[in-house]
């Protein structure tokens, strides 16, 4: 197995979006692993923070592109994987503000080498700020209500994420195999942000592939686990979070005529957290989001 993980190139793809901080740091862990064969592409999101020229000085082994406009998320993976070298059979995607462990590639390659039915496999995820305190074992979604759930989310962790499992998504870090992004294509860029890796796991899993946790491998991500801040982050992407999650169930949810149910549940649950924080302008944007959603299900069907 060692000689086969050496053996395969890896294309490491980050976007960013003025995060300049964040994704220095990201880049240090990833220049710090114990894998040698990868290369790093960084799409800059038409940053104004210095990016570019911060990265082409600390890293200049790193390939980076420069986008006029913001492509979101969505955009700059699909850009990184239009450079990524031909060679790598393996492509891992990271949001830019993670960082992890010197093994962590090793860690997720070994798994996704053992069984060609793996397609996707993704780590035991804890907060930044709470280095034992779990993030993400792998997410799913309720196809009837549309609610999005974060495996161990919030719990520390004493050992009880310990086991390989499949999963329906993986959340920041996502190993992939290259033939997967082959046969179902890349990131679907309707959705710009949020959303994006859970429709993605769901075509990767309805073309027969499996989505696998790997708990020895590990990660950090500077999402705030303390409740304010993290409603106040919720709310500054609520536009986005109200319009793909219509999306999204529209593509891959049968019961989509029952989940339109639980639209006003969502509008007064977001609306009364925007009255608490006072940003009423949320309420409309969620508004905005969810028409904007909701057009895309009647073109398509809905």
């Amino acid at each position: 197995m060692e000689k086969q993980i050496k053996s395969s190139k890896v294309s490491i793809v980050i976007p960013t979006h003025n995060r300049k901080d964040d994704l220095i740091e990201c880049l240090v862990s990833v220049m710090s692993l114990d894998y040698p064969e990868y290369e790093v592409i960084v799409i800059d999101n038409a940053s104004t923070d210095g990016t570019y020229k911060v990265v082409k000085k600390k890293f200049p082994q790193v390939k980076i592109i420069t986008n006029k406009e913001n492509s979101g998320v969505t955009g700059g993976r699909n850009i990184g994987l239009k450079n990524a070298d031909d060679r790598s059979e393996y492509i891992l995607f990271l949001d830019h503000d993670i960082v992890f462990n010197e093994n962590l590639l090793s860690e997720l390659l070994e798994v996704i080498m053992s069984n060609s039915k793996i397609g996707i496999v993704t780590p035991k995820i804890y907060y930044y700020s709470h280095k034992n305190v779990i993030w993400s074992t792998g997410t799913s979604i309720n196809l009837l209500s549309g609610k999005v759930s974060f495996n161990g989310g919030n719990e520390v962790d004493h050992g009880q994420f310990d086991e390989i499992k499949d999963v329906q998504v993986a959340p920041a870090v996502i190993l992939v195999r290259k033939e997967v992004i082959e046969k179902i294509g890349g990131f679907d860029g309707i959705y710009f942000a949020t959303y994006e890796d859970t429709d993605f796991c769901f075509r990767a899993r309805k073309s027969g592939y499996r989505v696998v946790y790997v708990p020895r491998a590990k990660a950090y991500h500077k999402i705030p686990l303390d409740w304010s801040e993290s409603m106040n982050r919720l709310l500054s992407r609520i536009y986005y979070i109200g319009r793909n999650r219509l999306i999204f169930m529209r593509k891959h949810s049968k019961y989509f005529t029952l989940f339109l149910i639980f639209l006003p549940v969502y509008f007064f649950y977001y609306a009364w957290f925007s009255l608490w924080f006072r940003k009423v302008n949320e309420i409309r944007n969620f508004c905005k989001g969810t028409m904007s959603g909701l057009l895309f299900a009647i073109k398509n069907g809905g």
